[in-house]
């Protein structure tokens, strides 16, 4: 059976003043080459004298885009272009109806994200319900215990469903690990392009030409509030919403 590997993480938050909470994955079946390529471009980074002032904060935060100094982030941008990966992003804009109505209807915050991770993963599981699918989150929250608990809950029951809808029975995983996991920076960078373009009224021109440069890899843009989906074949405007 094929192993097929999901990492998820979050921007914005459900309970920040964020205007947007973005939700977004990445799907891979090469999870160490992955990590080999970071680690190569951390030594790199690490080792290089043009980032010797860079040094001692890039050993404390690793790959953490918001962190990192702007040519560290144009390495790591060109480094996801070569990556075996592909991306789909979940954007759910706070003002909105759809989002208000689930306020309304006193639903937690987990409640909420449990929701996203629904939608953002269904689709995803059903095309690759016959592998060994293993889902890596980024820890959401202070108690990773009760964050995996919440988390093993939401994909029981969505696959539940898809077990019932095609009749199989899906082998997966959930894990939980915080940001030393250096495959969740990937998702993390995706998040942090978007995160820039929808947080914000203006799209930079660095930005701009970093999302054009990973745009290849992403597979999939939902935009939840409006019910919209943007792939291959309609791909979404960063400068509207």
């Amino acid at each position: 059976m094929k192993n097929t590997y999901y990492y998820i993480d979050e921007a914005g938050g459900i309970e920040t003043n964020s205007k947007f909470f973005i939700l977004g994955c990445y799907k891979t079946d090469t999870p160490e080459e992955l990590r080999f390529a970071i680690d190569k471009l951390n030594k790199e980074i690490l080792n290089s004298p043009y980032f010797a002032f860079e040094r001692k904060k890039f050993l404390k935060q690793g790959f953490h885009a918001c962190e990192n100094h702007f040519d560290i982030r144009a390495r790591f941008f060109n480094l996801i272009s070569t990556l075996n990966v592909r991306c789909y992003v979940l954007l759910l804009k706070k003002d909105s109806v759809f989002y208000q109505k689930m306020v309304g209807e006193r639903l937690t915050s987990d409640q909420i994200y449990n929701a996203c991770i629904n939608k953002l993963l269904s689709d995803r599981l059903t095309k690759t319900r016959y592998d060994n699918n293993i889902m890596i989150f980024e820890q959401y929250g202070s108690k990773p215990n009760n964050w995996l608990q919440n988390i093993e809950s939401v994909m029981s029951e969505t696959i539940t469903k898809i077990n019932e809808r095609f009749g199989t029975k899906i082998s997966y995983k959930v894990i939980v690990n915080d940001k030393s996991d250096v495959n969740l920076s990937v998702i993390d960078y995706i998040n942090f392009i978007f995160v820039q373009f929808f947080e914000h009224n203006k799209v930079e021109k660095r930005m701009q030409e970093n999302f054009n440069i990973i745009e290849p890899k992403i597979a999939l843009v939902y935009k939840m509030d409006k019910d919209l989906f943007y792939d291959k074949n309609k791909r979404v405007d960063i400068n509207e919403y």
